[in-house]
């Protein structure tokens, strides 16, 4: 594999290096950036993920996902919120409120168990933060719920063990009991801080989430639990957080999914992904080294092929 040196000094306790939204405005649903195929995925999963956990840290487990999922408690339990609209929520976490959104999808049904997408924001001063995400909710449609947490400082607190890690616990906990979700299918996306905040959640709750998928960040690292499926969009010349980060998360990956990493990958029908060979059956590594992008979110490739990836697990 190769690697570069790091053109920015990125601490996972701090996360991300500078304003993520100088590069992108904030948040907007507009495409930008590389585009791509609507088509899915070349790789194609099914099967094992995390179990299911009420209160404090979820548990974890393997089986099958999707089809005959067992819902959450938050099954049968009625839902008044707005569906395809961002429904703020605030809840306890370390003594501290902490604000979050809630997507339903349209046609929520609460007897039928839903995979839930976690999406970690890139720093922003802005006080809708939140929204500095790429719209992969724009992309599910009918077929998952989304959930937004707010960092309480502009980036999101990446420590092992942290705040952030503790906030995404009880946001599980949250979520599963006001909703009916498949805690056999919970993913994470983030963009830049928010990339590292799913990757160190890929480390430390590996046998919570089922996959992650990412932009412009990566890392997290050693004495992790569980593994997930992941695909990790980074640009070449990102001369805010250098690709380097994400070869590292992207090469943890692949010795944990068991992938081949000496065998050229297989390019698929969104430009620039590859999905790499070997993995074990339903665990993928999908690696889009894009050029001329920057620091940018690229939501015109990244939302569509965070769904077409996670859609499959």
């Amino acid at each position: 594999m190769a690697w570069r040196p790091l053109g920015c000094v990125v601490l996972l306790v701090a996360a991300g290096c500078g304003a993520d939204d100088d590069d992108v405005g904030e948040g907007g649903d507009a495409p930008s950036g590389v585009g791509g195929s609507d088509a899915a995925q070349t790789t194609s999963v099914a099967g094992a993920g995390g179990g299911a956990g009420q209160g404090g840290r979820a548990g974890s487990g393997s089986g099958g996902g999707g089809g005959g999922a067992t819902g959450s408690e938050g099954c049968g339990v009625t839902n008044a919120d707005d569906v395809e609209t961002w429904v703020a929520k605030t809840l306890t976490s370390g003594g501290v409120t902490r604000e979050y959104f809630v997507w339903l999808p349209a046609g929520y049904d609460p007897a039928t168990p839903y995979p839930v997408v976690y999406q970690f924001h890139g720093c922003s001063g802005n006080p809708n933060k939140e929204n500095n995400n790429p719209p992969v909710q724009a992309q599910s449609g009918a077929d998952a719920i989304h959930v937004r947490g707010r960092a309480v400082a502009n980036c999101w607190d990446t420590a092992a063990g942290g705040a952030d890690v503790l906030f995404f616990d009880d946001l599980v906990a949250a979520i599963e009991s006001e909703v009916c979700a498949d805690p056999k299918r919970r993913f994470a996306t983030g963009y830049s801080s928010g990339a590292f905040m799913s990757h160190r959640l890929a480390c430390e709750r590996g046998d919570v989430l089922r996959g992650v998928a990412t932009i412009a960040g990566g890392s997290a690292g050693t004495g992790c639990v569980g593994r997930v499926a992941a695909l990790l969009i980074h640009d070449e010349r990102d001369g805010t957080v250098n690709i380097s980060t994400s070869e590292a998360a992207r090469d943890r990956h692949l010795e944990n999914n068991g992938c081949d990493a000496m065998a050229p990958p297989t390019p698929g029908d969104r430009p620039p992904c590859e999905a790499y060979a070997g993995c074990d059956e339903g665990w993928p590594v999908v690696w889009c080294a894009t050029t001329g992008q920057n620091h940018a979110r690229q939501d015109g490739l990244s939302a569509p092929a965070f769904w077409a990836f996670l859609s499959t697990l």
